[in-house]
């Protein structure tokens, strides 16, 4: 298994690279209420902006991981490039906050090791500049699967430093309101537990992915 790492995604690798994110991520669709899957066409934007490496992990069976990061946070219309130019107005002008889109590895044998592998390649420019970055995770993949506390695990073994620390920078609720008919106490049952299956039939996916 190799890491290359891209400016603009090759044409003959696009739909491979589709499939593989489609599959990886697809879950979220109905983990989290804020929408962190792309459409195909934002899809293939970001993999021909050239403001946006692409880092995918390549063996004999073609890609089992690929993450995506870029420092240019203006190329990303979905965060608020103004929040870090304020708080971090140096960083910001010195190109030294690095946002990760995502980052996933294949289901199974063929993943392992690829997540450690890609967010080593994907820290190495970060560390070279003394720069810092941030990722957007879910509430599920928070709660359940520990996101930050494993990426800062992996963060901390490819730093020189020894260590990363986490630190959040915000948070997004969305709030229900019901209207019972009764007086009795109402709590709702929790609806965030991920099925076998997908509504369209497509079996589970699981992967290391944020």
């Amino acid at each position: 298994m190799r890491v290359e790492i891209m400016d603009e995604l090759p044409a003959e690798l696009m739909e491979e690279a589709w499939e593989f994110y489609r599959d990886c991520f697809s879950d979220l669709r109905i983990l989290a209420v804020n929408r962190h899957l792309m459409y195909r066409h934002e899809f293939e934007e970001v993999m021909h902006d050239k403001r946006i490496d692409k880092h995918v992990a390549v063996d004999d069976d073609g890609i089992a991981g690929m993450g995506t990061i870029t420092n240019d946070l203006e190329s990303i219309p979905l965060i608020s490039a103004d929040y870090f130019k304020y708080h971090w107005p140096e960083l910001y002008e010195q190109h030294r906050l690095f946002y990760c889109l995502f980052a996933g590895s294949a289901l199974g044998h063929r993943g392992q090791g690829v997540f450690v592998a890609l967010q080593r390649t994907m820290y190495a420019p970060i560390e070279e500049v003394d720069g810092k970055v941030f990722f957007d995770i879910c509430g599920f993949n928070e709660e359940r699967n520990q996101l930050p506390r494993m990426i800062a695990m992996i963060l901390s073994r490819a730093s020189s430093a020894g260590r990363a620390q986490p630190t959040r920078l915000d948070a997004q609720s969305f709030w229900m309101y019901e209207f019972p008919k009764d007086d009795k106490p109402y709590r709702r049952a929790e609806r965030r537990g991920l099925p076998n299956k997908l509504s369209d039939g497509q079996p589970e996916r699981r992967a290391s992915r944020v």
